[in-house]
């Protein structure tokens, strides 16, 4: 049986590969690559700003905040149903005239028929 060892075109694509590594290695001028997660964060876009405020903020600040939150809800709706309590309905019964004729008519001082009723 013959062994399978590997051939010239083997050995001369493994030379190529490690050449292409050396020229890439060089070529980056011997800066090293992030790894994944670990690149440079934005500080332009409000959302990442927001994201690195909340990284740097310790976990007791934001029950803080949840608990002023619920505090701020409670009073508006206290405002809100003090305000629906004291608003002031109409009492009684308004007159509403559905015809253009008027049912009292001023006293025209011309009109001899107002000094009738008048006497």
């Amino acid at each position: 049986m013959t062994t399978s060892s590997p051939g010239p075109l083997a050995d001369e694509a493994a030379r190529l590969v490690e050449a292409l590594g050396e020229w890439a290695r060089g070529a980056a001028g011997g800066m090293s690559m992030p790894a994944v997660g670990e690149g440079a964060e934005c500080q332009v876009c409000p959302l990442c700003q927001l994201l690195a405020l909340v990284r740097r903020t310790q976990p007791e600040t934001f029950g803080h905040l949840a608990d002023a939150s619920a505090s701020m809800i409670a009073a508006l709706r206290t405002v809100v149903e003090r305000h629906e309590h004291s608003a002031t309905r109409p009492t009684g019964v308004e007159r509403i005239d559905l015809d253009d004729r008027d049912p009292y008519p001023a006293a025209d001082p011309m009109d001899s028929t107002a000094a009738d009723v008048a006497t």
